[in-house]
């Protein structure tokens, strides 16, 4: 096997600085900070996001929820799974069958208002870490299609 001379290794190093392994690394630490908080509410940050706007825009098919959610469809189903056992969430046919409309149930709404005063801790002590800068440069980004 070829081993890299000095070179390539400058060449490579540029990488160490990737934009995308550094949002990465970031989306997964701010997760962990959610959960940590929601943990006592006994649900993860992407379970409270997933009902709380099912509980803000109602009754949709999954393919919207997913683009709503910036998910891919198929994580998204893995998603569902715990949601529908727990009985926080319906699946049901659409008036096209191949659509699943999902909606939030009474006891998933009870979830979300159990969660939010978490959610709002972890919301405040996320905002501080990232400054008006930071928080800007996110809403920013969040609104730009990047492709």
């Amino acid at each position: 096997m070829k081993q890299a001379n000095d070179r390539d290794t400058a060449d490579y190093m540029a990488a160490a600085g990737c934009f995308c392994l550094a949002s990465r690394q970031a989306a997964r630490k701010i997760t962990r900070l959610y959960d940590s908080y929601m943990q006592e509410a006994g649900v993860r940050i992407t379970q409270f996001t997933i009902l709380s706007q099912l509980m803000l825009r109602g009754d949709m098919p999954i393919g919207k929820l997913a683009t709503i959610l910036g998910m891919e469809r198929t994580t998204l189903t893995r998603n569902l799974g715990p949601l529908e056992q727990q009985k926080w969430i319906s699946v049901k046919a659409g008036e096209d069958p191949r659509a699943r409309m999902i909606g939030i149930t009474a006891q998933g709404r009870g979830v979300v208002r159990r969660s939010f005063p978490f959610w709002s801790k972890a919301q405040a002590h996320i905002g501080k870490l990232l400054g008006a800068d930071g928080q800007a440069a996110l809403k920013l980004l969040e609104s730009r299609n990047l492709g």
